[in-house]
């Protein structure tokens, strides 16, 4: 887990950004166990969060 701009964090796997640190090490550790991302993290994440306001 690698500390972003401001206050996001990035996933030093899958390079997923999150606004809380506690999303980040928890999609760090999925990722490191599993060698995939998890849906319910991902959906956490500062780029899904920003496709679903432009879709919406």
């Amino acid at each position: 887990m690698e500390e972003g701009k401001g206050s996001m964090y990035k996933c030093g796997i899958c390079g997923l950004h999150y606004n809380e640190e506690k999303d980040a090490e928890e999609c760090f550790k999925w990722c490191s166990a599993h060698d995939s991302c998890n849906l319910s993290i991902a959906s956490r994440s500062v780029e899904a969060l920003e496709k679903r306001k432009s879709t919406s």
